[in-house]
């Protein structure tokens, strides 16, 4: 499923590499038998997952449980004991069920950074802010981002996302999503 979370107005950017860091500890932390986070983007308002999740259940749960941590440590640790909201809302949940969605969805996520402006569209780079460097399903090979070892490689569980997008084609590394 693809997952988006947005942030209220006037906090850090997401994209800070102390915010960055933060986040992705604890969306580490969510990872297990149950739930995992097979690639993620993280942009400068907001976050886009795709998970792989037992039932719909334990992604409320995971997603709730990250929204906490993730505020209270952005409130104390980066905006100085800050009190209030962080999240604009509750999460927006998509279910991908055919490969088609899937491709597109795999192109989208990758490509956000470029459709966002924060990497030129034409650009033959992979976001260091997003784990478009360990798939393995582009149409050319380029060395990865300067340190983004931190996030460990997540194989996916589910054909669908293993296998059944490459019916439509290996993702261009040039271009972006349609804004």
């Amino acid at each position: 499923m693809h997952i988006t979370l947005r942030r209220v107005a006037n906090l850090p950017s997401f994209r800070r590499p102390r915010v960055a860091i933060m986040m992705l500890q604890q969306m580490k932390r969510l990872n297990d038998a149950t739930f995992q986070i097979v690639h993620y983007s993280i942009q400068g308002n907001h976050l886009h997952l795709i998970v792989e999740a037992n039932d719909r259940a334990t992604v409320t749960r995971k997603m709730a449980g990250f929204a906490i941590s993730f505020a209270k440590l952005l409130n104390n640790q980066i905006l100085g004991n800050r009190r209030g909201k962080v999240w604009v809302d509750r999460y927006f949940r998509r279910d991908i069920v055919t490969a088609s969605a899937m491709n597109t969805l795999l192109r989208y996520v990758f490509g956000n950074a470029k459709k966002h402006g924060e990497i030129p569209r034409e650009a033959l780079v992979h976001d260091p802010y997003s784990t478009a460097w360990t798939f393995d399903g582009w149409d050319i090979d380029i060395p990865p981002p300067p340190g983004v070892e931190h996030w460990p490689r997540v194989h996916a569980r589910t054909r669908l996302l293993k296998f059944d997008w490459r019916a439509w084609g290996l993702l261009p590394v040039a271009g972006a999503p349609r804004a």
